[in-house]
């Protein structure tokens, strides 16, 4: 698709399994292209560096594709509002594929603004937060609330959240210690 210049629909056929394709393209590391028989022949498809072109469209806003919801669940009484805690990657993750299916769907996050490791743990040199932006910019596109600053437990609890009709939780809230390098001095 690429090859014939149809950018937006593989930005399409990428985002039916990865919601973050510009983020994934700016940290990828390239292993399937170590792996990739073509090597043998002449040299390997350059897969990271064509979802790259291709997840750039999403940094323009005028040229972003936002993925289409079912509209299965728009009767009242079958609505089951979904409730994410957490505002990283698999918090977004999970609210993505939900909101496609058609559900309403709230993200909360304890810090300021979502974006979790992605944001926190990953420098800017290597991942630009502009990147980061314009991808959840899609999950607000999508219908996606997202509400920052909130800590379920601390500023909310489930029970009271169950009663404002919560009817599904995913928790989502990460492993933010960091893991050691294992060379020597590290623990000085």
């Amino acid at each position: 698709m690429a090859a014939q210049g149809r950018y937006m629909d593989a930005l399409k056929l990428i985002k039916t399994e990865n919601p973050f394709p510009a983020v994934c393209g700016a940290i990828c590391n390239r292993r399937c292209e170590d792996a990739c028989t073509r090597g043998r022949v002449d040299e390997a498809v350059a897969i990271d560096e064509i979802k790259k072109f291709i997840a750039a469209q999403e940094l323009n806003a005028d040229k972003r594709y936002i993925p289409e919801t079912e509209a299965a669940f728009s009767k009242a009484e079958n609505m089951k509002n979904c409730l994410v805690i957490g505002g990283g990657p698999a918090g977004m993750s999970a609210a993505y594929y939900l909101r496609e299916k058609g559900y309403p769907v709230t993200v909360f996050e304890k810090e300021k603004r979502p974006g979790g490791m992605l944001l926190n743990g990953i420098p800017s040199f290597r991942l630009e937060k502009n990147v980061i932006d314009a991808e959840i910019e899609v999950l607000r596109e999508m219908g996606i609330e997202f509400k920052c600053g909130v800590e379920v437990g601390r500023d909310v609890t489930l029970d009271g959240l169950r009663a404002q009709g919560y009817k599904a939780f995913y928790i989502a809230i990460g492993a933010q210690g960091g893991r050691m390098a294992g060379v020597p001095g590290e623990d000085a």
